[in-house]
């Protein structure tokens, strides 16, 4: 018999391989979990009933964390619990962090890159000659001064980079600091999850916390008028270019002051009780979502959005209730919903032969017309509440704004877009040619 390879994945007396042949080869794509069972006296297994290692690294995390005898937060001599920060590794500390934690958020797939970037980091470590850190890193070290210290240092000199389907990097940038203080803050979650853990694992916490990020980020300066604004809104309403995506995401935008994912994150189905019929309000977070940092507010709803939300609406009621599932997105692309319009907005700029770059991303938008209402004289509070700015009060929960030195000044600056750009800010505008219906029938966007 051939001799085994090493396992891809190993945790405890678990490991992660194929079922093999007498041959070596493998007897079914799925990747199996294997242990040896000492009352059989021979080895076991069990099918994740996956050929994707990933899912199927997690599979055997969940076992390795169901068993008593074998998880790190028990004594193996005599069972009782036991917490040990030198006995209980950083990766595993990050693995049980994501299956316990980090992949029931909503933010997950973020949370997931920041740690992907510290293991990274340990295998780099791991492979250099004469590397401090490495997979056998316990949380221990990771939670000193000198494991923090490796690592920004290291991550200063690591480019932020795209891969396509392949893996193969299509684009790539310097990396920011506040970037490489984001995974800071994410190990040092990882780490306080191991000692809160019940029982805890580990019995030491974090010295050190992310750096501030006014500390880390450079001032985003560059900011965008009223006329730019007015041709981007033209570009995008163009009948049949197909770019509807981007039309909704651009008035959404205008008449909400909202960062990007909550744009993109207005739904008129019920069941997210944000917006109904008739309502004077938008509330940008949606039912069962639980609020951040970037908090969300109750906006009132200016009349071009509501004829948006109104015509999205009757487009969701008009559908099959069987069919209602994930419907009902303004910003959508044929009824789907979308995580971003980053390409299609790519694309504008280069036809529109405006900038390109780090400051030039959607949420420019924002950014401009905050600019632009502050320099036009509207109340601090009324802005900062509009924006979802200083709500660390109970007034928010309480008192819905009706914010209305924004809610004014932005209708003057949608008339001045309407007037440089006419009809641009209806929905029907550059539906026409896409769908071949009738603007009056109700129908989601493409």
């Amino acid at each position: 018999m051939p001799a085994r390879e090493a396992p891809i994945y190993r945790r405890g007396k678990y490991w992660l391989d194929k079922l093999r042949r007498e041959d070596g080869t493998p007897r079914s794509s799925s990747w199996y979990v294997f242990w040896y069972d000492p009352e059989k006296r021979r080895e076991a297994s069990l099918s994740t009933g996956t050929d994707d290692a990933d899912k199927a690294v997690v599979q055997l995390d969940r076992r390795y964390l169901s068993d008593k005898g074998e998880g790190p937060a028990f004594c193996h001599a005599c069972g009782q619990p036991l917490a040990s920060a030198d006995a209980y590794l950083l990766s595993d500390a990050i693995a049980d962090y994501m299956l316990e934690h980090g992949d029931l958020q909503d933010s997950a797939v973020s949370i997931r890159a920041r740690l992907k970037h510290v293991l990274d980091f340990l295998d780099a470590e791991e492979a250099r000659a004469g590397g401090v850190f490495g997979i056998e890193t316990s949380c221990a070290a990771a939670c000193g001064n000198v494991f923090v210290t490796a690592f920004r240092a290291w991550s200063k000199e690591q480019p932020v980079v795209w891969r396509n389907k392949a893996g193969d990097v299509t684009a790539s940038r310097p990396r920011s600091g506040a970037t490489t203080e984001e995974s800071v803050l994410q190990v040092a979650a990882a780490l306080n999850h191991a000692v809160n853990a019940d029982p805890p694992r580990s019995e030491k916490r974090p010295v050190y916390r992310p750096l501030p990020r006014k500390q880390v980020s450079r001032p985003r300066r560059h900011r965008v008028e009223v006329p730019v604004i007015a041709d981007m809104l033209a570009y995008a309403a163009e009948a049949s270019k197909k770019r509807a995506s981007l039309h909704a995401f651009i008035v959404a935008s205008l008449c909400t002051l909202a960062r990007p994912d909550s744009v993109v994150d207005i739904c008129v189905a019920p069941e997210r009780e944000q917006w109904h019929s008739g309502a004077p309000t938008l509330d940008l977070n949606p039912f069962g979502r639980r609020q951040t940092n970037k908090y969300r507010p109750v906006i009132p709803v200016l009349p071009q959005l509501e004829e948006w939300l109104a015509a999205e609406l009757a487009a969701y009621r008009s559908l099959d209730p069987a069919a209602r599932k994930g419907a009902g997105f303004l910003v959508n692309y044929y009824g789907k919903p979308v995580l971003n319009v980053k390409r299609a907005w790519n694309t504008m700029l280069t036809e529109l032969k405006l900038p390109e770059g780090r400051e030039w991303k959607p949420y420019l938008l924002r950014h401009s017309l905050a600019t632009i209402l502050r320099n036009r004289g509207v109340a601090k509070w009324d802005l900062e509440g509009f924006m979802g700015h200083d709500v660390t009060g109970s007034t928010e929960v309480y008192a819905i704004g009706r914010f209305e030195t924004v809610t004014r000044a932005l209708q003057d600056i949608l008339g001045e877009i309407d007037l440089r750009a006419p009809g641009t800010l209806r929905r029907n505008c550059a539906e026409g040619g896409l769908s071949g219906q009738s603007a009056k029938e109700p129908k989601m966007t493409g």
